[in-house]
C-alpha cells in the first residue's frame, strides 16, 4: 500500500519548493529558509540561476497553466531561456515570456533534485565554500561528546588556517548555525565555559 501511494503521490512541486530543495541540495547544513525572501542576498541568486539552468536543460519536466487554466503546456528549456523569464517566489509563480503574464509552474522535485546532484554543483564563491566547509568541520568538533572544545579566538584561528577563504564574519556564521544543529547551546553563551561535571 505503501509503494501504491508513493506512486501516486504527485511529483511536481512549485517554485518556492523547487528553489528551497535546490537550495538544500547546494548549501547542505549551511541552507536557511529564509534565503527565499532575501533576493539581493548571494545565496538567492545563486540558487535561482541553478534552478533557471535546471529548466534551460531539457533534464527536469515542469508544465505550466495560467491563472484562469485557460492555457497550459509544458515549460520548455526555450521557454526557460527568454529574456523576461523569472521566478516570482513570493506568489510561487513564474513570469511566462510567451503568455506575456505570471503563470503556475510545476517543476518535477525528483529530476530536479538527481539534475543537481549528478552536477556536482558547489556554491560559486569561494567564501561560500570555505563557510560551507567550516560548517561541516564545525559540526564534527561540537558532536564528538568527549572532545574539548578550544576557545572562541582558538578555534577561529583553526578554522581560518584551514579554510584561507574564511572571513571572520563567516566563522561566527559557521559557528552559530553549528551550535544549532548540534544543541551545543552550552557554546553559545560569552565568557569562559562551566565545567559539565560541576553542574
Amino acid at each position: 500500500m505503501t509503494k501504491s501511494h508513493l506512486a501516486n503521490a504527485n511529483p511536481f512541486e512549485g517554485p518556492r519548493h523547487a528553489f528551497e530543495v535546490v537550495g538544500r541540495e547546494v548549501f547542505h547544513e549551511a541552507w536557511r529558509a529564509e534565503y527565499i525572501e532575501d533576493p539581493k542576498g548571494a545565496e538567492h541568486r545563486e540558487v535561482l540561476l541553478i534552478l533557471r539552468n535546471a529548466l534551460r536543460s531539457g533534464d527536469v519536466s515542469a508544465h505550466w497553466h495560467t491563472l484562469d487554466f485557460k492555457h497550459s503546456g509544458d515549460l520548455r528549456p526555450q521557454d526557460a531561456d527568454q529574456e523576461f523569464f523569472r521566478f516570482i517566489l513570493r506568489d510561487d509563480l513564474i513570469f511566462h515570456h510567451g503568455m506575456n503574464e505570471p503563470v503556475r509552474c510545476s517543476i518535477h522535485i525528483e529530476q530536479l533534485r538527481r539534475w543537481v546532484r549528478g552536477k556536482e554543483i558547489q556554491p560559486t564563491s569561494p567564501t561560500q565554500l570555505a563557510k560551507n566547509q567550516c560548517l561541516d568541520w564545525l559540526v564534527e568538533i561540537f558532536s564528538a561528546p568527549q572532545r574539548a572544545i578550544p576557545p572562541f579566538e582558538a578555534l577561529k584561528h583553526d578554522a581560518k588556517n584551514r579554510f584561507p577563504r574564511l572571513s571572520d564574519h563567516a566563522f561566527k556564521e559557521a559557528r552559530k548555525r553549528a551550535i544549532e544543529i548540534t544543541g551545543r547551546y552550552d557554546l553559545a553563551k560569552a565568557g569562559r565555559r562551566k565545567n559539565p561535571i560541576g553542574k
